[in-house]
Formats: C-alpha cells, structure tokens, sequence
C-alpha cells in the first residue's frame, strides 16, 4: 500500500510544472482561479485548461521579512467597443490602490428612443406624438482611476443624432422667415422627421459593484452644429419619394443629464435633456428623453 502511494505521489509531481524564476506560465481558459493570501504567504491555484479540464496547478509564495509579494488584478467593464490605448496607460497599477490613468481611442454605439417631454404650444400639437432615433457614437476616452480599478472618473467625446419623427396627414416645413411649421403632404403620407446632430463632450462617474455590473452618471454638453427636416410620402404614381431641407435653427449649445447600469459592458441608460433644442424665436419650447443601450 505504501509503494502504490509513493508511486501515486511521484506522477503527480511529474505532472505539474516546476517554475524557475525566470520562466511564465500560460494556461488558456482555466474554469477557475483561486488567489489565497495572508500576512505570511499567497497561494494561487488553477483549475482546468483549454486544452484540459482535469488540469490542476498550485505554486506559493512565502513572505519573509524582506520579500516583496505584489498582486495586480484587471477589472475589466467589458463591452463590445473598440479601444486602442493612447497615453497614460500603466499596467503595473492596476487592481492596487495606486491611481493611474489612461486615454483610449474607444469606438462606442449607442441606439435608443427619443421623445419631446412637452409640447405647449396648439399650433405644434403633431409634434405632441413625436418620436425617433436616438444615435450616439464615443470616439475619445479618458479615465482616471484614483482609488485603483474598482471606480472611476472619466471623460467622453463623441457625436449624436437624434431625430423627431410625425406620423399622420400634416410634415415638417420650414417657412420663408425660417420658423417650423407644418402643411398636408403632396401624396400619401409615410413620415417627416426633425433631425439635430450635435458634437459632444460629457464627464462621468462609475462604480463597480459586482462582477460584470456597475452604475454610472453623466453629465453631456452638446454642441448642435446642424439641423434638417426629412420627409418621405408616396406620388400618385405610388412612387416613393424623399426632401430634405437644411433647417439651422437649433441652439448652439444644450446639456442633457445620463445615467444607468452597465452590465457586461453592455450600458442601459436613461437621458433628459430639459433644455429648448429650437431656437424659441423659430419653434416649439420643449425638453426631451431618451432611453436605450450602449455598445
């Protein structure tokens, strides 16, 4: 019995990786990772490969008076965004309590619902019912990360274009003294849209909560560079068509509040925007919401 066991303990040993100081060890996929720290020593286990889930792997270190042991750990938000680090960027820091930052080309699209929040005004009544796409594109981000990699501020630069479609017999035109107004269509009606593009810098806070979920805050400052209005209806000939007019009435600059959860880098959010997007002297008075996700 005792030669079966000293036998049994000699293969196991064979089987396992003797690591030198200089050498790295890869193992792909492992199903589990067990990190096992104290005062005096840290133990890490591995659990299971790509290549073989009854693989198992253990190595400790023990700290003695002058040992250094240092532990590093990469919270990542996830997501399906496209990042390519640009400056500040130090590996060594994340997952301690050392601040660090980074700046990151981080192409990011968001699709939501966009809707006015309340229309006055009788003679804008089919705006009333108004709704659209909300689209959003990140292209720069920065984060700092002051207490480690669990939370973090950041800032966001980035575009949107977001739209206020009717439905029904009245379009949008816009008037020879440049004010919005409405007229029936010239065929059958499909539908007419108000469309406002805007650049964008927003400043955010997220925390961490749990693995692969978080909540965030974002302030947006909007700069809306151009608006238009378009129509699509059917002729008499039942042939499709389309106008599009340059409106450029819309107010240089509005501010939007933004908040949600992240969950596996999938953003839900929530955005209101209670400034007038229309310059008053040429349409409606009316703030805006939307919802949607980020990708």
């Amino acid at each position: 019995m005792k030669k079966h066991t000293f036998l049994f303990f000699i293969a196991a040993l064979a089987a396992t990786p003797v690591l030198s100081a200089q050498d790295t060890l890869t193992v792909n996929n492992p199903s589990k990772v067990t990190v096992v720290s104290t005062p005096k020593s840290q133990q890490v286990e591995i659990f299971g490969s790509e290549e073989d889930p009854n693989y198992y792997f253990t190595t400790s270190i023990e700290a003695g008076p002058n040992a250094v042991v240092r532990t590093r750990e990469r919270l990542s938000q996830g997501g399906l965004d496209f990042s390519v680090p640009l400056f500040g960027t130090d590996d060594a820091c994340k997952g301690t309590r050392k601040p660090y930052g980074e700046v990151d080309l981080a192409i990011e699209f968001g699709f939501g619902i966009t809707f006015p929040n309340k229309i006055d005004d009788a003679a804008y009544s089919p705006m009333r019912q108004a709704w659209g796409l909300d689209f959003t594109m990140g292209i720069l981000n920065a984060e700092y990360h002051p207490w480690g990699g669990k939370s973090n501020i950041y800032m966001k630069f980035g575009l949107e274009d977001k739209s206020f479609k009717i439905r029904g017999d009245q379009r949008y035109v816009k008037g020879d003294d440049g004010v919005l107004g409405f007229a029936p269509y010239e065929g059958t009606p499909k539908w007419s849209a108000l469309r406002i593009f805007s650049w964008n810098l927003s400043a955010g806070y997220y925390q961490h909560i749990d693995d692969g979920f978080g909540i965030f805050v974002e302030p947006v400052l909007n700069f809306n560079t151009g608006s238009r209005i378009k129509t699509k209806w059917y002729d008499a000939n039942d042939k499709k068509v389309k106008e599009k007019v340059k409106f450029g009435k819309q107010n240089l600059i509005t501010y939007e509040i933004m908040g949600g959860i992240n969950i596996y880098g999938v953003k839900i959010y929530a955005k209101y925007n209670p400034c007038n997007l229309i310059d008053k002297d040429f349409g409606p008075d009316f703030a805006t919401w939307s919802i949607g996700i980020i990708l």
